[in-house]
């Protein structure tokens, strides 16, 4: 039930992502929302590293046991889609120790990390939303 409740907070953010920054968690089905001043409905690369950086313990939790609903947020922001996102969910938990390689390792190094992983397996050679 959560992660349809995710599915649709995602989808909502979607909507209004042209108009505002948000920062969501998925447990509580909270977001805080900030103006900002561009146009489209595609989630920015913004919007993904402040989700990572907000929900960094919990999407480590959910990478290393190669499933969660902090992880599937992660790949709907991504741009994974729902029939890619068990692939998605077992690549980040062969490559946890890739993406974090010690107890420092921040979001943004962890982000960019993964699009460089994931831009090497061709089963995700679409198109990543942190380009």
């Amino acid at each position: 039930m959560k992660l349809l409740l995710n599915a649709a907070l995602i989808a909502a953010l979607g909507l209004c992502a042209g108009a505002c920054t948000v920062v969501t968690d998925p447990s509580s089905g909270s977001s805080a929302a900030s103006s900002g001043g561009s146009s489209g409905s595609a989630t920015t690369p913004q919007q993904t590293t402040e989700f990572t950086r907000v929900n960094l313990e919990q999407l480590k939790n959910d990478m290393a046991a190669g499933q969660g609903e902090y992880l599937g947020s992660l790949a709907a922001l991504l741009g994974v889609g729902a029939s890619q996102q068990p692939a998605f969910f077992a690549f980040t938990k062969d490559k946890f120790n890739v993406l974090f390689p010690n107890e420092h390792t921040t979001a943004t190094e962890m982000l960019a990390v993964l699009e460089r992983e994931m831009r090497a397996d061709p089963r995700f050679e679409l198109r990543l939303a942190l380009n």
